[in-house]
Formats: structure tokens, sequence, C-alpha cells
């Protein structure tokens, strides 16, 4: 791309934002390369304290606040995103309505081109449970309406040391009969944060990749039960596993929510990663980095490197 490039970022506090503003910080430090500079949205501006990042007080639902600061700007990676355990009407009001007000901010200032950060739970054959998967589904839509030059990337189950996600299964994996719903037999393509802000890189420097849906995961498939396994074995040295319905917790902790969903360890949507695959479709992107990613051998090494 000729003109220089102004990259406008929501969500760059959590592990894949994280993961790409340090990308983007050591392509600053290559010499002789056409850095783009890069603006922030959040509502934590001292969280941000490297110089080369310029970090703006805002809301996504409230634009007018940060509109100035668009001013300019060439792509827009759009990665705030409500996740975890949360209320149907929560994910649409962040998720999908915070989706519409990005967009629409970037078409009153010219902003062109567009990335979202979705989820392969979005890919998921049903949400009649999963408000998440479904809030994420509803904003794909309104990224490909919005006329706008989009991409679409939906990462696997995203692995860091500072992801919740993680902590929950290594945790699951330490106990000493660790519960498998669904039996375990669910896919999984796990792929480490590092390994996808690659990949989201690559369209910040491609502008070939637009209008593209692309499903990110690592280089290795395996079961949930090969995959809590790898992780008790090295914790414990032994896997023992205690098989459990999925659909039949899920139905169960569908209608227990509904009164009680803050004391619940877990909501019923989290569980359909243990019922449904979450592999990546061939595409792309994921074909021209699958080579170089880590695979879970040396995730779990990265993961469990200070025990």
């Amino acid at each position: 791309m000729g003109e220089a490039r102004k990259i406008f970022m929501t969500g760059a506090t959590g592990i894949v934002g994280r993961a790409l503003l340090q990308r983007l910080a050591g392509d600053k430090r290559s010499a002789g390369r056409n850095m783009p500079a890069v603006t922030v949205l959040s509502r934590s501006v001292s969280a941000f304290p490297e110089s080369a990042i310029r970090a703006v007080h805002g809301r996504i639902a409230e634009p007018e606040a940060w509109l100035p600061e668009l001013e300019g700007c060439t792509e827009f990676v759009h990665m705030a995103a409500l996740t975890g355990k949360a209320r149907a009407r929560d994910f649409e009001r962040v998720n999908v309505e915070g989706t519409r007000s990005v967009l629409e901010a970037c078409k009153r200032v010219g902003v062109r081109r567009f990335l979202f950060v979705s989820s392969i739970a979005a890919n998921y054959p049903e949400h009649d449970a999963y408000p998440y998967g479904r809030s994420k589904l509803e904003a794909e839509a309104l990224v490909r309406a919005s006329g706008l030059e989009w991409a679409i990337v939906r990462p696997t189950i995203v692995m860091s040391r500072r992801a919740k996600v993680w902590h929950s299964l290594e945790s699951l994996a330490s106990l000493p009969l660790v519960p498998l719903f669904g039996g375990g037999g669910a896919r999984i393509q796990p792929i480490h944060a590092d390994d996808l802000a690659l990949g989201l890189e690559a369209w910040l420097q491609d502008p070939t990749l637009d209008r593209g849906e692309y499903d990110l995961g690592g280089p290795e498939v395996l079961t949930f039960r090969e995959f809590l396994g790898r992780i008790q074995r090295r914790k414990r040295g032994s896997a023992r596993f205690l098989p459990l319905p999925g659909k039949g917790a899920i139905a169960i902790l569908e209608r227990v929510e509904k009164v009680a969903l803050p004391l619940l360890p877990m909501s019923a949507g989290q569980l359909y990663s243990f019922v449904y695959d979450s592999t990546a479709g061939p595409n792309a992107l994921q074909e021209r980095f699958a080579s170089s990613m880590r695979n879970v051998d040396a995730i779990l090494d990265d993961l469990l490197k200070y025990g």
C-alpha cells in the first residue's frame, strides 16, 4: 500500500491485542520499513505506556468521543468483545451493537479496510444456548453488509499464559479425575496468541486478503480428551477421566442459569466447545502460516514454562 498506514484498534488490552501490538512494535524497530501508526481505543489509557502507540480513552458505543482520532486511519481492527459468562442481552449490546457502532464510525470518516476478529464458535451448527456464539454470528453479518473492504478472522481456542481459557483447562486437567463433557471426542485446534497475531498482521499488510473469511488454528488437530491428557501427564504423570454427558449438561445448565447464572462456574454455552468441533476449515491465510505455527507440545512448553 502506497499511503502511510494508520491503524485503529479496539480490544488491544486482550491477549490477542497485546500479541498484535508486540508484533507491530517489533516491526517499528526494524530499520528501513514503512511502519504504521497505531491508535488504540481503551477505557484504560494507562495500560499503554509504549510511546509508539497512541491510546485514546473511550467506549465503542460512544463514537462521538473518539471519532476525530479515527480521521485519516486506513485500517480498523475490531477485537473488543464480551466473552465468558454473561446474559444474552449483554452479548447483544457489546458484540452486536458495538460492532454496528464501529462500522458506522468507519463509514462516517472514510476508513475503508475493516478486520473483525470473530470466533470459531460462530461456526457451531447451533447456538440455542450459546448467546456469545450467536452474537458473533450476527456481528459477522453486519460486517459483510457494511460495504467496507472487510475480512473476518475466526480463531479457534487461543492459548496464552494470560488466557482465561488456558487457566480453566489447566485447572480441569489438574484434577485427579478429569470430567469430560461429551466424552471428550470434540476436536480442537489450539493456536498460540502470538501465531494468531502473525495472521492478523498479514491482513494489515496484504489488501488481497480483503473480502475473505478465515478460520485460524494451529497446525495440530486433536480431541479434547487428548489435549487434557497431555496437560495432565505433564503435571501429574498420568491421565484419568470421567466421561459426562455433553448436550444433557448443556440442557440442565440452560435451565439453571435463567435464575442462577452468577452462581454457576460456567454457562451452558461454554460447554459447546466440548460438544462441537473447534477446528479451522482450509483457507489461504491458514495455509500461509500453518508450517510456522507452534504445535500443541510447543504451546504447552510455553504455557507450562514456569510450572
